[in-house]
């Protein structure tokens, strides 16, 4: 079969036709021809380049290196590769570098007595961006599990703290000096829990309490906070789409995102400025949906945006970093962390735009909520009865005629009592100083304790013990609380299961039975709180 010869205007279309961008250049570098690819890429129209040296494509000091690798090569005797997959920094018309895989080779033969290259360039923007998400998803990630780690160490070491000065103050009812003292004790392990609460809400893999939000309620809900917070000099305004989607979200930590946003903008802007929160229906598509690694579809965006002092790159880089502070001792460095933990929990994604001098601008995404079965109000992540959270009938305890939040039960020790006054409580903790606190909270209530330092131990003992109560931390070794229970629920139906834990991670959205997840008991907790959760177990 003959060889196909095609005419100048076929080539040319094949030309056109290409994805990447083409770039024909002779030996000085004297750009020859530029397809409608390398047109969309630089910005430029093929009669504004063709003459030109292709060095106006490129910045310094690429510009300075090209040249050198096409002086080398043009001086040689043979046709070669250049660059072939060499990334380089590119130029386009407006001024913007952007990175770009650049692979050239020498035409095979000399044309009008010149060496001619062709040089085939691919815009990575997107590429990099991917490669960019990767790295700081891998990065918070990593940060996540190490700050949940130390968040259900530190919560052991308050649990022991807080146990034992309940303990003092209840065996010395009538020493005003140990119950002072032992009172501030138990102040100053509060509050360090409320600090490591904080810590946690960045590594937590699930909502607290999640249920379905409008964002613009939850503005309008807040603009009077906003406003008082807020110095006079800067100025609030809200732009609020009127048929925006729900959201499945906890509105407590929406809430805290959006104050705590304001608060940062409030000190970005010493001088005074302009606060703005835009809210709006958008359709993620399947490209930004890979770049910022969520699921294609609708979502609800909120804009946060100042026109503050704007941020570097490097501090920009690392906002969402746990403890990173730009605000030295004043600063915790917990704020946008906790921010970023409740968007991720919630399915969504937070992106930072800023520039020095000019401001900031916050950009989260919230997937619409869709009613389905999945959406179901017994799910095992609500904790709240999501299409009426005021319902006097709670699911986890239906025959409790008492309100489960009456402050007045949690002083009374008897609450811990049921049957004939006494229960039988196997205790499960790998952390023997948060096991020995705890058998002694129990049997100051009156209850006969057995304690085991793993699950496996707590399975042998079940072999042998009529056990009325089994009360289990989560995570611990080999097997956890929620693998323990599951166990126990089959083998022992009767007995009722308490899960305690200070971390709850991804291995324990699978649990079987839903109500362990919402009955958790959250370390570290008081005396108080556990003979209140017993007595509604056991009542």
């Amino acid at each position: 079969m003959a060889p196909i010869t095609m005419n100048e205007q076929d080539l040319y279309a094949i030309l056109n036709g290409m994805v990447d961008g083409i770039i024909t250049i002779n030996d000085k570098g004297i750009m020859l021809s530029f397809n409608k690819s390398a047109e969309d890429i630089f910005g430029y129209q093929q009669d504004e380049v063709i003459g030109q040296n292709v060095s106006m494509l490129m910045p310094s000091p690429e510009r300075e290196h090209h040249d050198s690798y096409l002086n080398r090569f043009a001086t040689g005797g043979e046709p070669h590769i250049i660059g072939l997959g060499r990334n380089v920094t590119a130029l386009r018309k407006n001024g913007e570098k952007f990175p770009m895989r650049l692979s050239v080779i020498e035409y095979p033969s000399k044309v009008k007595g010149e060496r001619w290259f062709i040089g085939s360039c691919l815009d990575i923007t997107l590429q990099k961006q991917r490669e960019e998400q990767l790295r700081q998803s891998m990065k918070m990630e990593a940060l996540g599990k190490l700050m949940g780690g130390i968040s259900h160490d530190c919560n052991n070491m308050l649990g022991i703290i807080i146990g034992y000065a309940g303990l003092l103050m209840k065996c010395y009812p009538d020493d005003d000096v140990v119950q002072e003292y032992a009172n501030e004790i138990k102040n100053a392990a509060e509050r360090n829990k409320d600090l490591t609460h904080k810590i946690l809400s960045f590594s937590r893999n699930e909502p607290e309490s999640v249920g379905v939000v409008n964002i613009n309620d939850v503005l309008k809900g807040n603009t009077k906070i906003l406003e008082s917070m807020l110095t006079t000099k800067v100025k609030l305004s809200m732009t609020l789409d009127e048929n925006l989607f729900s959201v499945l979200i906890d509105e407590g930590c929406m809430q805290d995102a959006i104050l705590n946003m304001s608060i940062n903008a409030m000190h970005a802007m010493p001088e005074g400025g302009q606060l703005s929160f835009t809210t709006a229906n958008i359709k993620m598509s399947v490209l930004d949906s890979q770049i910022l690694n969520v699921n294609a579809g609708d979502y609800v965006k909120l804009s946060v945006c100042d026109t503050g002092e704007g941020m570097s790159e490097n501090v920009r880089s690392h906002i969402f970093e746990p403890l990173f502070t730009t605000k030295g001792s004043k600063g915790t460095g917990l704020g946008l962390s906790q921010v970023y933990g409740f968007v991720k929990e919630s399915g969504g994604s937070i992106r930072v735009f800023s520039e020095v001098g000019v401001g900031s601008c916050f950009s989260i995404c919230i997937p619409k909520y869709v009613k389905s079965e999945t959406n179901d109000v017994n799910d095992v992540n609500d904790v709240n009865d999501v299409n009426d959270v005021n319902d006097v009938n709670d699911v986890n305890d239906v025959n409790d005629v008492n309100d489960v939040n009456d402050v007045n039960d949690v002083n009374d020790v008897n609450d811990a009592r049921s049957f004939s006054g006494v229960a039988n409580i196997l205790l499960v903790d790998d952390e023997v100083e948060l096991l020995e606190v705890g058998e002694k909270m129990l049997s100051a209530a009156g209850h006969n304790v057995i304690c085991a330092t793993s699950a496996q131990q707590a399975l042998e003992l079940l072999k042998n013990e009529t056990i009325d109560l089994l009360i289990s931390d989560v995570i611990m070794l080999e097997m956890d609380g929620f693998e323990l229970a599951n166990i126990v629920q089959k083998k022992y139906p009767n007995i009722k299961i308490q899960l305690c834990s200070g971390f709850v991670g991804a291995q324990d959205k699978t649990v079987t039975n839903g109500e362990l997840y919402k009955n958790l008991l959250h370390k570290p907790f008081t005396a108080d709180e556990l003979y209140k959760s017993i007595s509604k177990l056991l009542s």
